[in-house]
């Protein structure tokens, strides 16, 4: 199925289209060549008994320059010295009264002019002969694949193609070209979609082009613009890629609002910011996300989508990550089981969802790993010399540790890390400690450390809270070992912000007596693993994907 708007009626929201205008700059980079018409363009439609709607739509439809209208129409572009190729449909093959009703806005203006009139006008000369197969770009900047017969699903009168005028071609259609939604206009235009188009749209902002513009001067310290041109852009395309990009072929994963309604607050449960200042917006936001971030593919990017599929979310530090392997077999991503249908978009596919196939701990519940050696993340230490190491192995993590030497030989020394970017859910808080042997292969210290930790958290009222594992925790001295400090589940979330509210403090409990102990301890890490327990609609979900 199609993901397309045609104007033999139309329905939905309207988007404001953004076009450079008529300027004289636009008009030397298309001037005439090659043509040998005695008439223009406009002449031409004017002349044609069987396009007279049309010719009424360009003189009602007006060009936009920076979301702003004209006084410009089309129908002066048609008879101005630029080259042109016109795909015009006849009478009869669309609603020309519901888009004359819509040019008496400037909202709808802006939505025939982008959505009907520039779906059938390209810069530069294409003919239609045997040998054309190619992808044409319209004023609306779709690409749209024109052959010998056709534009698109749109074909051509026999006998009215080709025709020539001063200033372009002119080819007489029987179809007019359907405007076709990319992703991101689907997605902010299409009712069933609106559970993520109303987020997504929400970010949506009018941003400068400077390399577009022209400019006048500097005022005040500060450059001025005489001709600005203002472009769409979106703050998630960081987080999605160029979604609306039209030179780009992406596919999207899309669930229905019922699971969407299902999954949501499931997954806000993670997101509770507590007595931050907007927690509600901010937990909104992640949430989002967290939720669709692994749900987009640029289908360019991807060096086999049998093997595996990266997301827009994938970059080679956050592996396994967004990545996907066997994504076509039975189980797999894109599993037939897990698709509903598919609709085509101008620059890919929405994939529409019959089964949720993620879980949190593919998509946003991860471990966290605070490196012992990543000097930053310390905030206090006492009684002890830290000093930051490197070591290459399989079992190391972050290729380093860091040695904390006891002060003196009875020092019972505390070092603290704060811990970024967790959640508000449980984790197995862990502190991974190397044997000797990785500082010096012959070494026969195989003493254990002895120590307690001290959690420091953030309560939902904003409170600075601790929490004591009392009970004295011990290493094996021998071999890579992953201490359990203890289970905790985090009432708030620190996700993506820039002042740590968690952190754990280390402290060695030896005794003077205890001499088969060591205080220098040899710590890789701090781990932060995820525990779940699973609800029951995500035990029905994963059940259902089998």
């Amino acid at each position: 199925m199609k993901l397309s708007n045609s104007y033999k009626t139309i329905v939905g929201a309207m988007s404001l289209a953004v076009l450079v205008g008529c300027s004289d700059k636009w008009d030397d980079h298309y001037d005439v060549a090659g043509t040998n018409g005695s008439v223009s363009l406009l002449r031409l439609v004017e002349e044609n008994p069987q396009l007279s709607d049309f010719h009424s739509l360009l003189k009602a439809t007006h060009v936009y320059n920076n979301n702003h209208r004209t006084k410009v129409t089309f129908a002066d572009l048609l008879d101005a010295d630029q080259t042109l190729t016109v795909w015009a449909p006849m009478n009869g093959t669309y609603n020309i009264d519901s888009l004359l009703e819509l040019c008496q806005t400037e909202k709808g203006d802006s939505t025939v002019g982008q959505h009907f009139v520039m779906n059938h006008i390209a810069h530069n000369l294409y003919n239609m002969n045997a040998q054309t197969n190619e992808s044409v770009k319209m004023l609306n900047d779709k690409f749209l694949p024109l052959g010998a017969n056709s534009l698109y699903q749109a074909t051509v009168q026999e006998g009215s193609r080709n025709l020539p005028a001063t200033n372009g071609l002119l080819h007489v259609m029987k179809d007019d070209a359907q405007y076709t939604y990319n992703i991101y206009e689907g997605l902010t235009s299409m009712e069933e979609f609106q559970h993520i188009g109303a987020f997504m749209s929400h970010f949506e902002r009018q941003e400068l082009d400077e390399e577009r513009s022209i400019q006048a001067g500097l005022v005040d310290g500060r450059k001025v613009y005489s001709d600005s041109v203002m472009v769409k852009e979106n703050a998630l395309f960081r987080v999605f890629d160029q979604i609306m990009s039209e030179d780009s072929t992406f596919a999207m994963l899309v669930p229905d609002k019922a699971t969407w309604n299902t999954i949501y607050p499931e997954a806000k449960q993670y997101f509770n910011y507590g007595a931050v200042e907007k927690a509600d917006s901010i937990s909104e936001y992640w949430t989002c996300v967290s939720l669709a971030r692994d749900l987009i593919f640029n289908r360019k990017m991807q060096r086999s989508e049998k093997d595996s599929i990266f997301t827009t979310s994938y970059t080679p530090t956050e592996w396994p990550y967004h990545v996907f392997y066997k994504p076509y077999e039975a189980g797999g991503l894109m599993d037939a089981a897990n698709i509903k249908d598919s609709l085509l978009c101008s620059n890919g596919y929405i994939y529409r969802m019959k089964n949720w196939y993620f879980t949190p701990e593919n998509l946003f519940f991860h471990p966290i790993v605070t490196q012992g050696e990543r000097e930053a993340s310390i905030t206090n230490y006492k009684d002890c010399t830290l000093n930051y190491r490197t070591a290459v192995g399989d079992t190391i993590s972050g290729n380093g540790y860091v040695d904390i030497v006891p002060r003196n030989s009875t020092s019972n020394w505390t070092v603290t890390y704060e811990i970024n970017n967790t959640l508000s859910g449980t984790y197995d808080i862990c502190a991974v400690i190397l044997p000797k042997t990785v500082y010096l292969a012959t070494s026969r210290d195989k003493k254990p450390n002895k120590f307690i930790a001290t959690l420091s958290y953030v309560d939902e009222q904003g409170e600075q809270r601790t929490e004591e594992f009392k009970t004295e925790l011990t290493s094996n001295g021998v071999q890579v070992d992953t201490v359990k400090v203890g289970r905790f589940t985090f009432p708030t979330c620190n996700y993506g912000q820039q002042d740590a509210t968690v952190s754990l403090q280390l402290q060695c409990s030896i005794t003077s007596r205890q001499t088969s102990y060591s205080r220098e301890m040899f710590l890789d890490c701090i781990l932060l693993k995820p525990v779940t327990e699973e609800s029951e609609d995500a035990k029905v979900r994963k059940e259902g994907r089998k």
